[in-house]
């Protein structure tokens, strides 16, 4: 029987996705393939991804390397379904383009379309080792639509997050599955893409030869995806250890995040003192009335307070541009035993500061039980990096990519000041940011802290 040839291609997750390293094969040519696999680990901006398979098959061809920095949509391997000659492989990687998603393939007996191109089951997918199951909040597309690579398809949400499902497969979608608001499991069919070419009675045929072979709405069996392999000598607390301790997983990520931004970035530090006496003692009310609210969630909104009057603090360096943001998305760094990683509250400006307590407490809790996804981690415009809880009076932060601005936040403390001539004991945290000079000035910075210090000193605006 003949059969067909597929690409495997750097996947995109999220539209600010440009490229990815392939961190690590979890298959061996010649294994077969089946739906929700764990492929490979991919790796962009700080994460770790496990990159599924949405089609079964056969790898056939590796064509990247570990270690590889590719462009969203290269091919990184070849797997076949049915019959195919080692020529046929070879031929497909050699003329493959990732711009032209109507590679050549071999005419499929089981295909009855004019073009000989099986239809693609678009499927609810699996977002985290732990997803079982979404709900179709929204489709975004109608039947007939032309899909293209990256587009956004529909919003699903699964554990109180709504990610957007971006298309894997160009095509048309010819056939909605799925109903908004349909709660399925993790490989449940919600639509088919298709030619244009294909008719209404081929799809027909096709679904028909799906439920033959299995319920539609059928939960995918999948073996548990392999987790990354931990170094051979992991230092436990008070163990001293001797050799070398393979940098790898999110260690290896934030090397290399972190690495770019110091070598990329112009960085420049300001730094002023806060007198918190009110802000803590207002905390104390809320909490006392009920509201579980942080010295750090008064310390967010009175960021996107400060960053509504000075926006360039919430901007980035884009090539010849300065990019604007309209949204205040305050990236909030969580330590992890394995580092950091830094969810991102979305429009601060708009959130009460119980609001941003509520928000943030739920973004540490899925940091900790692994559960963050790509929505929770993309589009930040500013950052905070807090170690006051670990007893830094003062520290400085690296700028992250994408973003102008990181602020450094030390622990409050009683201090000696002097006011109106007379030494008294102050409650005084320190904070520094560090800003990307291509973008502003340490005198813009200056201002920023400035009225950010008189907000915190008066905080009764803000906490209205």
């Amino acid at each position: 029987m003949s059969g067909t040839v597929h690409e495997l291609t750097m996947p995109k997750w999220g539209l600010t996705m440009e490229e990815g390293t392939l961190v690590k094969w979890m298959i061996e040519v010649g294994d077969q393939i089946e739906v929700g696999m764990a492929i490979a680990e991919v790796e962009t901006d700080k994460i770790v991804n496990v990159m599924e398979a949405t089609q079964a098959g056969i790898l056939a061809k590796k064509v990247a390397d570990e270690g590889d920095v590719l462009p969203v949509g290269a091919l990184i391997g070849v797997f076949t379904q049915g019959d195919v000659s080692d020529d046929a492989v070879e031929e497909f990687a050699n003329n493959y383009c990732a711009a032209d998603e109507s590679a050549p393939v071999e005419e499929s007996a089981a295909a009855p379309s004019a073009c000989g191109a099986e239809p693609y089951r678009l499927t609810m997918p699996k977002w985290g080792l732990t997803m079982e199951e979404g709900t179709l909040v929204k489709w975004l597309i109608d039947e007939g639509t032309q899909i293209e690579l990256g587009m956004a398809i529909a919003e699903v949400e699964t554990d109180k997050i709504v990610n957007s499902l971006e298309a894997t497969h160009v095509g048309v979608l010819k056939r909605k599955i799925a109903e908004e608001g349909d709660e399925l499991p993790v490989g449940a069919l919600l639509g088919v893409i298709a030619d244009a070419s294909v008719s209404d009675q081929e799809i027909d045929a096709f679904l028909a030869r799906e439920t033959g072979d299995q319920a539609c709405a059928e939960p995918i069996e999948e073996s548990p995806a392999p987790c990354a392999e931990e170094p051979a000598a992991t230092p436990a607390a008070g163990q001293l250890l001797d050799g070398l301790l393979p940098l790898e997983g999110m260690r290896a990520a934030i090397s290399k995040t972190v690495t770019a931004s110091w070598t990329t970035i112009p960085h420049y530090m300001v730094t002023v003192a806060i007198d918190m006496g009110k802000a803590e003692a207002a905390s104390s009310a809320l909490k006392q009335a009920g509201n579980k609210v942080s010295i750090n969630d008064i310390l967010i909104k009175a960021c996107a307070a400060a960053v509504v009057k000075y926006p360039l603090i919430n901007a980035a360096f884009a090539d010849k541009n300065i990019a604007l943001h309209k949204d205040v998305n305050i990236a909030v760094a969580v330590g992890l035993e394995e580092g950091v990683i830094m969810p991102v509250i979305r429009e601060c400006q708009n959130l009460s500061v119980q609001q941003i307590g509520l928000r943030s407490r739920e973004l540490v809790d899925l940091a900790k039980n692994g559960k963050l996804g790509k929505t929770e981690l993309s589009d930040g415009t500013f950052a905070i990096s807090n170690m006051g809880m670990l007893g830094v009076e003062d520290f400085i932060a690296i700028v992250p990519p994408k973003l102008s601005a990181i602020l450094a936040v030390g622990m409050v403390k009683d201090e000696a000041v002097v006011r109106n001539g007379q030494v008294v004991v102050a409650r005084t945290m320190r904070v520094t940011i560090s800003a990307d000079h291509r973008v502003h000035d340490g005198a813009y910075a200056a201002k920023f802290l400035g009225e950010l210090k008189a907000i915190l000193e008066a905080p009764e605006a803000i906490l209205g």
